[in-house]
């Protein structure tokens, strides 16, 4: 029996089922296709700038990832020190992997370049890590926390088989963990926004209302300071004096701040028109993965669109 009989023999919610599958595959596959390109001509066409010079808004920026200091950030799995990773825990079950752990850093870092230093906060960001890690084992938590590093820059043909041989390990659960380190070269582009006067004027406001409310529950280092005529209250003349004294500790304290503060900020755009994209390939790398993307989806549109026609013309031939 040819393919085309066995299909004719389908029950109508089998044939419909199949043929809005293939019209969903078509319709998925045009819409990727759309993302991707635009995605590749965006980074075609946006010029890059300097952190220091750079326009408040959405700009492409390329520099260094840099661990901020304080606590350090780990991955999760391995414990390799990092600017930002992403974990997957699966288990094996009858026919599938089931993901029952998994999650994304969203801690800021910073992105410098040879101009300045920004804020990079990754929460929402579409990341292409440095590697990828893919391991096996028989505990929930991998006992095995040096795995072999895969590169992302890699060819479909070789993530293809790269997948392919993921299936075939052994274990009952399966590790996945993806990096970008400290040192790594970024790509990004997102909104960007630096410190202006109206934040400088509030955070100083917020120095000074602070220091008011700590001198108000010491009432007598309130007492010995601002009173001026020695009756036991402050007046409205005493705590003009007392204002006048917080703004100038506050105005003082924010300068030593601003010595050490990174006065710019990336992160996600407000619009879900324009992505946020962090990648350690270069830009010409992210074009072309892009477009290959592309391709394949406008390849898949294109088969599941046939499929599609051809089976309403076995439906309407019969």
């Amino acid at each position: 029996m040819s393919i085309s009989e066995q299909l004719l023999h389908l029950s109508q919610v089998e044939f419909w089922a199949l043929t809005l599958f293939c019209c969903g595959v078509a319709l998925a596959s045009f819409y990727f296709t759309f993302r991707w390109l635009t995605r590749a001509r965006l980074i075609e066409n946006a010029p890059t700038a300097k952190i220091r010079s750079a326009q408040q808004g959405y700009v492409e920026l390329v520099g260094n990832a840099r661990i901020m200091a304080g606590e350090p950030i780990s991955a999760p799995l391995t414990g390799t020190a990092c600017c930002w990773y992403r974990f997957k825990i699966e288990k094996r079950g009858d026919k599938n992997w089931h993901t029952i752990e998994s999650d994304t850093s969203d801690e800021i870092f910073v992105l410098e370049d040879e101009t300045d230093h920004c804020l990079l906060d990754p929460e929402g960001a579409e990341v292409t890590p440095s590697d990828r890690s893919v391991w096996y084992g028989n505990e929930r938590y991998p006992v095995n926390r040096q795995p072999d590093k895969q590169r992302i820059a890699r060819t479909p043909l070789f993530k293809l088989l790269g997948l392919l041989n993921s299936e075939l390990g052994s274990g009952r659960y399966r590790y996945t963990e993806e990096r970008i380190y400290h040192g790594d070269r970024l790509y990004t582009i997102g909104q960007f926004k630096s410190l202006d006067e109206l934040d400088h004027w509030q955070h100083k406001t917020e120095l000074m209302r602070e220091l008011l409310r700590q001198w108000k529950q010491d009432r007598i280092e309130l007492l010995s300071r601002f009173d001026l005529n020695g009756d036991g209250q402050i007046d409205a003349r005493e705590w003009g004096l007392a204002r006048k004294a917080a703004e100038t500790q506050a105005r003082m304290a924010h300068a030593e701040q601003q010595r050490n503060l990174i006065q710019h900020r990336l992160g996600s755009p407000e619009s879900a028109r324009f992505p946020f994209l962090l990648s350690t390939l270069q830009e010409f790398e992210l074009v072309r993965r892009y477009r290959l993307k592309a391709a394949g989806a406008i390849s898949l549109f294109f088969i599941g669109g046939i499929a599609a026609l051809w089976l309403l013309s076995l439906r309407l031939a019969s």
